[in-house]
């Protein structure tokens, strides 16, 4: 910081010229500073609320393979007399489900399981399994975790 000092009148020291930031160039840098900010903290929420959807997504996939594998689990018996047939949709009606996030403390959400079984061939038996996982996200969005296989007798 550099200063050019004269003797004005009754021989005192006056500053006259200062080094030093302008009420613009303080204005200019506390705005980049907001706009760094500002990015900042909205990239933070949109990285939060992208983890707990992913999560949400997780929970979801979860319930429906649980689903799945119950569904698989039923006995289906050609080989047997009287044959017994327990794969069937009846069997399995819509059942609602909570998808917990304990971990992240997000609290937790309903969602809906519904199966469906359908007869893909008969010769050789095989059944198509359908589990769907039907929830409703935080921003009011439906969404639908899907699983898939097919299945023989046992």
């Amino acid at each position: 910081m550099s200063t050019i000092q004269f003797r004005g009148g009754a021989g005192r020291l006056q500053r006259r010229h200062q080094a030093g930031m302008t009420l613009v160039e303080v204005t200019v840098a506390m705005a980049i500073a907001g706009l760094a900010i500002g990015g900042i903290v909205s990239g933070y929420n949109y990285c939060t609320n992208s983890a707990q959807k992913a999560a949400l997504l997780l929970a979801a996939n979860a319930r429906a393979q649980e689903r799945m594998e119950e569904i698989r689990s039923a006995k289906w018996d050609t080989a047997s007399w009287p044959v017994v047939d327990q794969l069937v949709a009846a069997n399995f009606p819509s059942k609602v489900v909570i998808l917990e996030l304990a971990a992240s403390g997000g609290g937790s959400l309903s969602a809906t399981l519904q199966a469906e079984l359908t007869e893909i061939s008969a010769s050789p038996p095989l059944k198509r399994i359908r589990v769907q996982c039907l929830w409703q996200g935080r921003d009011g969005q439906w969404v639908t975790n899907t699983l898939e296989t097919c299945r023989a007798p046992n």
